[in-house]
């Protein structure tokens, strides 16, 4: 076994690397807290390493942190040990010492692979529980560990933590020391098994196994979603359902607990045919639990500010399944006040228990509507718009929703008829004037754009007023020119006449922002795609 002092430095350097390596993402609560927790270990300070030290003096929040009004701790470190478990996985999995925050536990535990070498006749492995040695295949005995004694005199027993149970710590060496290169890929496995192992354990000994949060009874699911599809429910709202203008319903609040409910009366919220979503809400610090069938979701969070502020006055942070936080001004995000926002989550999967745990982890969270959809990994689900007020299923399948995202313009239906035109419902209206829209998609990848045009005004066939170059206008995305001088008429006559835009980029926000503006008379248009590439 190597020295206690050259274990220490060998733990001292594996954190430096990892810090190095960036991998804890780009919020800096990962490294603040791995960084506070780790040097407190050193240090032998580990009865120091809890919950309100840690949010106090690792993460800024003030004296009075109340751990059961904010979860911040456990939301990080839920997600740093994630991140530890993939660079192990990955990256790091060659490395002499691997660093684990074992569940429930704000004490690091280092895992070093020369311990681990036992399987292939080396030393074998040690385990300190509390203090003590524990020898390979041996029972608990009294006797203090000399290698830890000598690591250092000041460590003590590992305490518990603020409300949970006492976990193995386990030390060996470092990269410095690594070991020979004929090492087994079985010890690398067996090393990451040391700390899954705990997790289990750790689970068991609480009763826990299967409820790591607050169960939902699964009778809540609705029709849709137990075969799969969409679960649609209010937040704070705990009336009747709400059906929406496209026919959907809306459940009441059954799924949320803590932080308190609220109502605004009076407010035309922009963006939306369904004010109604956004009259209601719950703030503060709050937890959602959605138990959904096994799969891949994408979830949509429904916000609009309605409290006048204004940018940067009010911070939500939210996590998904306990994953990095997710920090949303939703005054700056929508645009200002009493506009609809959207923030759209990808490759979601539920968590052990069947649910998918949404966590809003400060005061000044709030929320108003969620929707949970059934979706394939790493990709968005298409977003389909059609002008009007009704949902249309076209002859592919494709479910086209009602006019949505949509500022300015009036909408107006089409007279003629179209049940000579494929699809013809998708040009059965258009909205014209002024206007733009602003598409949520996530921030990931990339878009492509289609534009569906029908000419509903001028021309032979719309009664002989006008004629090319009546109605000449611009589109621009995200601040790229589309279309410039664009005539409908003078590219398909009567037609229906679809444009195609690839590669679209969503801004910093996860927008697609489509502005329509007039140069001889008003814009027009009667359908919108968005199809991740």
């Amino acid at each position: 076994m190597q020295s206690a002092i050259n274990k220490l430095e060998a733990e001292r350097a594996e954190l430096d690397d990892v810090l190095a390596a960036g991998v804890l993402g780009r919020t800096n609560n990962h490294v603040r807290l791995l960084t506070f927790v780790c040097e407190k270990y050193f240090e032998g300070a580990i009865d120091e390493i809890k919950e309100y030290s840690i949010a106090v003096h690792a993460l800024g929040r003030p004296e009075s942190f109340d751990p059961q009004m904010d979860t911040i701790v456990r939301v990080t470190a839920h997600a740093l040990r994630k991140r530890l478990e993939d660079y192990y996985r990955g990256a790091g999995a060659e490395h002499a010492v691997h660093i684990c925050l074992p569940p429930g536990h704000y004490v690091p535990k280092f895992i070093h692979l020369s311990d681990v070498e036992a399987v292939n006749g080396e030393p074998a492995l040690e385990e300190k529980q509390n203090g003590q040695s524990l020898g390979a295949g041996s029972p608990p005995g009294n006797g203090r560990s000399e290698d830890r004694q000598d690591h250092s005199a000041q460590l003590q027993q590992i305490p518990k933590t603020d409300d949970i149970t006492n976990q193995p710590d386990v030390a060996g060496s470092h990269r410095q020391f690594r070991p020979r290169a004929g090492m087994t890929t079985l010890a690398v496995i067996l090393a990451i098994s040391v700390c899954a192992f705990s997790v289990f354990a750790w689970k068991k000994w609480n009763g826990r196994i299967g409820r790591e949060s607050p169960a939902v009874s699964h009778a809540s699911v609705t029709p849709d979603l137990a075969s799969g599809k969409i679960l649609r429910a209010m937040v704070g709202n705990t009336s009747a359902p709400y059906l929406d203008r496209s026919g959907s319903t809306w459940e009441s609040d059954h799924f949320c607990s803590g932080g308190s409910s609220f109502s605004v009366t009076g407010h035309v919220i922009q963006g939306t045919e369904d004010p109604q979503l956004f009259s209601s809400g719950r703030r503060g610090v709050f937890h959602c639990n959605y138990p959904v069938p096994p799969g891949t979701y994408e979830i949509h969070l429904l916000f609009a500010e309605t409290s006048g502020l204004q940018e940067a006055s009010r911070n939500a942070a939210f996590s998904i399944n306990g994953g990095p936080p997710t920090n949303l001004d939703v005054v700056d995000d929508a645009g200002g006040d009493d506009i609809a926002t959207t923030k759209i989550i990808t490759d979601v999967t539920p968590a052990s228990d069947g649910t998918i745990h949404v966590d809003f982890t400060n005061p000044e969270a709030f929320a108003n509507a969620v929707e949970i959809l059934q979706s394939a990994p790493h990709r968005m689900l298409p977003v389909r718009i059609v002008v009007g007020h009704s949902s249309y299923r076209d002859s592919n399948g494709n479910v086209w929703l009602p006019d949505r995202y949509f500022f300015g313009g009036r909408l107006s239906s089409f007279g003629g008829d179209l049940s000579k035109v494929a699809d013809g419902r998708l040009y059965e209206w258009h909205r014209f004037g002024h206007f733009h829209y602003v598409v949520p998609v996530a921030t990931t990848g990339r878009y492509t754009l289609k534009l569906h045009f029908m000419e509903h005004w001028f021309g032979v066939q719309n009664g002989g007023i006008g004629g090319v170059g009546s109605r000449v206008f611009d589109v621009s995305c995200n601040g790229s020119m589309l279309l410039k001088g664009f005539d409908i008429l003078r590219e398909a006559g009567s037609e229906p006449l679809v444009k195609t835009f690839q590669h679209i980029e969503p801004t910093p926000q996860g927008k697609i922002e489509i502005y329509f503006t007039p140069a001889v008379n008003y814009p027009s248009i009667s359908a919108i795609e968005v199809i991740p590439e």
